[in-house]
């Protein structure tokens, strides 16, 4: 993908994405905090942004995950992220629950006590239809006995989709969610939204980081293909090794002769004999 390709992108894009979405709330924090209160049904006074596209790796050997939209209330111990979630893939359930493990992770410092960790909300906004063509999903944990007894862990996980049909969310969100998924712009809220994410679009340095960051993703992708294909490449070297190794085994080839003609090491040349004599 070329520099025209992704300056294309960027006209193109609308708040479905990831970058618009995060960067139009990030530079309106009332914007995001009205949206909250809207979602939650709350009354939230100020939020802040503790770090800009926050990024979280717990472990150099684990998965990171970097968040589009991450809140905290002041004055309270409450947090919130919101998700912009466009892939309709089979494992939203699971993604939420590594996000909380991470953002649990990340807040907790060693020498804490669990009790310091605050009410966490992960919102996720799918521009497409879930099971029950609901508009409002939130989940919380609790007793499959006794279905009234919440498990008072703090977490709560929303989804919302643009899809539903059936009225359960107020005028102001469907309105939010048509603009989500059609570009409709209907009501104040919706109205100053769009004004936000045209003035985020017509700004040049954010056309340049967005374009950065496209690149950047684009490398991170064919870092990633090609250490496949050198992974394939390598397993099939094996494998191929291995399987010269097991015929001159069952040729009656000596150990030692079939490690100097393949290079395998002699423990793996005797569980291939085992494995050839037994198959």
């Amino acid at each position: 993908m070329n520099n025209e390709q992704i300056a294309k992108q960027w006209l193109d894009a609308t708040i479905q994405n990831n970058f618009i979405f995060g960067k139009t709330l990030e530079t309106n924090p009332e914007l995001c905090r009205r949206l909250l209160e809207l979602i939650l049904n709350v009354k939230i006074k100020e939020i802040s942004y503790p770090e800009r596209e926050k990024t979280i790796n717990l472990r150099s050997d684990s998965k990171g995950i970097r968040l589009d939209v991450y809140v905290e209330e002041k004055g309270t111990n409450r947090s919130f992220d919101i998700e912009m979630q466009v892939s309709n893939s089979d494992n939203l359930a699971k993604r939420t629950r590594y996000y909380q493990e991470l953002i649990d992770g990340d807040k907790l410092k060693p020498g804490q006590h669990y009790s310091a960790l605050g009410e966490s909300i992960i919102i996720f906004i799918c521009p497409f239809r879930f099971k029950y063509n609901r508009h409002f999903y939130s989940f919380r944990e609790r007793c499959d006995q006794e279905l009234d007894f919440i498990l008072e862990s703090g977490v709560t996980k929303i989804f919302l989709s643009t899809k539903g049909i059936m009225d359960d969310v107020s005028p102001d969100i469907l309105a939010f969610l048509d603009y989500v998924d059609k570009g409709i712009v209907s009501g104040d809220f919706v109205k100053e939204l769009d004004q936000a994410v045209q003035l985020v679009k017509s700004n040049r340095k954010a056309m340049k980081e967005f374009m950065t960051y496209q690149m950047a993703l684009l490398e991170s992708e064919m870092t990633g293909e090609q250490r496949g294909l050198a992974q394939g490449i390598e397993l099939g070297r094996t494998e191929g090794t291995e399987s010269v190794a097991i015929k001159l085994i069952r040729r009656g080839r000596p150990i030692q002769e079939i490690h100097e003609d393949t290079g395998l090491s002699i423990q793996r040349i005797h569980e291939l004999a085992k494995i050839s004599f037994n198959s």
